[in-house]
């Protein structure tokens, strides 16, 4: 063996080494896709069984004093009741109304994710715009931007919420002019005043990421390239550094849906919206909270595994959301 080794020439040894090890990662990397299909499979199968779990949760108290046999028979009740999921009914507790849960609990979600991705919308939009302010400000106005942006985080979520409606209605009084609805009515339901207050806090937590993203981004060596070239400050902006940098935020999407669901529970009891919160509380029973949080669970659980793919796709690189 030793004999027909030193008759290869290097560079043949070279290339035979470099095939052999793109070879071996190749083995690997189809020896490990049945693994990534697997936990991709397993991975929402577990949160859902862990989500039927906890709203079985109720059921060890039920007597005041802990009980694992009480939990096992809510337990037992609520898969019973999810194993026939359009025999559920809820009851109203003001009118005492007792009504089929599905389709009207679609019609509940349909509300809450249109104000939802309206508000992730308004958010980008609007963090992108503040973004070129700042990116074309001078350094006492940058200094202004981040302070109040600063000041808008730091504010409780309920009192934005509050302040908006009482300027609205107080605007009213003076002028005799509705801005805009302040509160849903009947089946009059409002959509773009909770999709404005609640793309507040998101807009300016975008604004702070991309502010120190784009520091970050100034010192790459790409930016230089670009500069030496002769293209215009706007142009490397929008062309390559916020490209790069909306790729970057991604990585932070699962904090940003976490901020906005939390405060889509406040937001639609006082704006009166009929979304998911009034079956997370109002018509409350295990099986109905199951039901509405895996709904709740699904989207945005696809939602973050399409912008994993895409991620992977543009950078080639296998991140996890």
């Amino acid at each position: 063996m030793q004999v027909i080794e030193e008759n290869i020439p290097e560079n043949s040894k070279t290339s035979i080494f470099c095939a052999t090890i793109l070879t071996s990662n190749h083995k690997k990397g189809l020896a490990s896709m049945p693994n990534r299909w697997l936990s991709n499979l397993l991975e929402p199968l577990l949160i859902i069984m862990g989500i039927i779990l906890v709203s079985a949760g109720s059921g060890v108290f039920q007597n005041q004093t802990p009980s694992l046999l009480t939990y096992w028979d809510s337990l037992r009740k609520v898969a019973a009741e999810l194993s026939q999921p359009f025999q559920l009914v809820y009851i109203n507790p003001l009118s005492d109304v007792e009504r089929e849960l599905f389709p009207i609990i679609f019609t509940a979600f349909l509300s809450s994710a249109k104000i939802v991705f309206l508000a992730l919308i308004i958010a980008i939009s609007a963090s992108v715009l503040m973004l070129v302010i700042y990116y074309s400000a001078g350094k006492w106005l940058k200094g202004t931007i981040k302070s109040f942006s600063f000041l808008v985080s730091s504010l409780p979520d309920i009192f934005i919420i509050s302040a908006l409606q009482i300027f609205v209605i107080w605007f009213f009084k003076q002028s005799g002019i509705l801005l805009i609805d302040v509160a849903s009515a009947g089946e009059n339901q409002v959509i773009l005043f909770p999709a404005v207050t609640l793309s507040i806090l998101p807009a300016f937590f975008f604004l702070g990421l991309m502010v120190s993203f784009i520091k970050e981004e100034e010192g790459m060596p790409y930016v230089e390239l670009a500069r030496g070239k002769g293209l215009t400050k706007y142009k490397l902006l929008f062309i390559h550094i916020i490209r790069n940098i909306l790729i970057s935020l991604t990585y932070h999407s699962k904090q940003i849906v976490w901020m906005m669901l939390s405060n889509l529970l406040i937001l639609e009891y006082l704006f009166n919206v009929f979304g998911v919160t009034a079956f997370l509380f109002t018509y409350n029973t295990p099986s109905i909270f199951a039901i509405t949080a895996i709904l709740l669970f699904l989207p945005i659980y696809i939602l973050l595994k399409g912008m994993q793919f895409l991620v992977k796709r543009r950078i080639g690189k296998e991140m996890s959301l």
